[in-house]
């Protein structure tokens, strides 16, 4: 699945992967600590690298806004639930 995310200077598009129940486990461990908890860029990496077909290059180019929006949005694609409202 392909969905363009608002990044801090542009609009990036990014595939989402399908994940196995595992890894939005360990997708919504990582997410949530950091939400709810201390916000750590390396953890919103993580995050997508989980949960996106982009590379650690490819996130290399963005800014850490970009970063951070691409993982909010990855948090909205793995609760389908959330998709549907």
């Amino acid at each position: 699945m392909k969905r363009k995310v608002k990044g801090e200077y542009k609009t990036i598009e990014v595939e989402f992967k399908d994940v196995t129940l595992d890894e939005r486990k360990e997708f919504n461990n990582i997410f949530s600590n950091s939400i709810y908890g201390q916000i750590k860029w390396s953890d919103m990496v993580d995050c997508v690298l989980i949960a996106t077909t982009l590379s650690e290059d490819d996130i290399n180019e963005l800014t850490d806004v970009d970063v951070v929006e691409i993982a909010k949005e990855c948090y909205l694609v793995l609760n389908k639930k959330k998709l549907k409202k």
